[in-house]
């Protein structure tokens, strides 16, 4: 599977699209234009912006609820809750697949925890459902689709694939069919069964209509999708998250227009602006006597915290790639600075404890092979987040250097 706007990729994404179009002459792939879309008065998008938000608030209040409730009476003596955070990558997200399902062959006391909500952004989001899960033949099975990527998971489109009115660049037919075959009616009820347990689970997509980042919570949505029979709304979601903009297809989603959910956030961990939103603030106010709750957050970020040092061509390709690539990975970082920052507020002002822990690519690691979605990268990423994911010293405690 794949994809946020892959730093290490877009560049390479680029040339093997431009690359297609040459390709194409030897009829490689259809054309596909874009279908033109009735422009909305800015004002009612911002209206219909105003009233998307609010109701997500709404249900993310209303789905904390009964997960403040797990943590006061659940499972975990301590009112511990654990919050796996998956972040963007492309195929490097073999590497977040493979940790996890190393992870739980773990026992005893670092043995994995049964996350009580997981978050997902691009690739993340599409492994994020199987760690909800978090079945060892749903690891396993998430594992297994990153280290054996399909010559079709994406497609350059061809001929005239540069021309404006097209969709995208390239289409991914290869990866919606996996996709729809992994997630299926069975798998949404599973989903929706944990949903109701007080879990969460938490996906980002960009909306480019409102130009800001949507957040799905796909518990409810596995929900209204057996109670609508539409299990495809599921995929839309996911598939949106993992759109890379401009070289893989947007989706429509209730007459908006969705893409990659790294493009306005690469990791969700729900630090809200408003300290009265807080979870620890709230469980404290829902259940004072209870002791102070405990959040710990475990941070899988696919891809490597320093971009590997290289000479920058002046070409309009190689710059806009890198920049990409810097910007991106910068503000994932700046991200997660400030999920430390926000630990320290909230351990200071007594309401409760929170721990961080991440775990990143060896900065020193550089692929064999050029090219995207490769075979021989992928298994040797899932090789590496195997040998991570079972050693507990691996997770770093401090937050990245600047």
């Amino acid at each position: 599977m794949h994809c946020q706007v892959p730093f290490h990729a877009l560049r390479r994404m680029l040339s093997l699209a431009i690359a297609g179009v040459a390709l194409s002459f030897a009829g490689i792939a259809p054309l596909a234009c874009a279908t033109k879309r009735p422009v909305v008065p800015p004002d009612q998008l911002t209206a219909q912006g105003v009233e998307r938000r609010a109701a997500l608030r709404a249900e993310l209040m209303e789905k904390s609820a009964p997960l403040m409730m797990r943590a006061a009476l659940g499972p975990k003596a301590d009112h511990t809750v654990d919050v796996l955070v998956l972040s963007g990558g492309g195929d490097y997200g073999a590497f977040g697949a493979a940790v996890l399902r190393s992870w739980k062959s773990i026992e005893g006391p670092d043995a994995m925890p049964e996350f009580d909500v997981v978050t997902g952004v691009s690739t993340g989001a599409l492994i994020a459902p199987f760690a909800f899960l978090g079945t060892e033949a749903d690891l396993k099975a998430c594992e297994n689709l990153y280290r054996n990527p399909k010559p079709d998971w994406v497609r350059t489109r061809g001929i005239l694939a540069l021309l404006p009115d097209n969709a995208s660049l390239a289409e991914v037919p290869g990866l919606e069919r996996e996709l729809r075959t992994a997630v299926d009616r069975d798998f949404a009820q599973r989903m929706a069964a944990e949903s109701a347990k007080g879990r969460l689970l938490v996906v980002n997509a960009t909306d480019l209509d409102q130009g800001r980042a949507q957040m799905f919570e796909l518990g409810s949505e596995a929900t209204r999708a057996l109670e609508q029979d539409d299990i495809e709304r599921l995929h839309l979601i996911m598939l949106a998250s993992a759109g890379i903009p401009g070289v893989f297809p947007p989706r429509e989603i209730d007459g908006t227009l969705y893409a990659d959910g790294g493009v306005t956030s690469n990791i969700l961990y729900g630090a809200p602006v408003n300290y009265e939103d807080s979870l620890a603030y709230r469980f404290r106010k829902a259940f004072p006597n209870a002791g102070p709750i405990k959040v710990r957050y475990w941070v899988i970020f696919n891809n490597q915290a320093v971009s590997p040092a290289r000479t920058v061509q002046r070409t309009w390709l190689d710059v806009l790639g890198r920049s990409v690539e810097v910007a991106i990975r910068s503000s994932t970082m700046t991200g997660l600075r400030h999920l430390y920052s926000h630990a320290e507020a909230v351990t200071r002002r007594g309401d409760g404890s929170i721990e961080v822990r991440w775990l990143a690519i060896p900065d020193d690691w550089r692929p064999k092979v050029e090219g995207v979605f490769k075979k021989e990268t992928m298994s040797e990423l899932a090789d590496i987040g195997e040998r991570l994911g079972a050693d507990p010293k691996s997770w770093k405690t401090t937050a990245p250097e600047m």
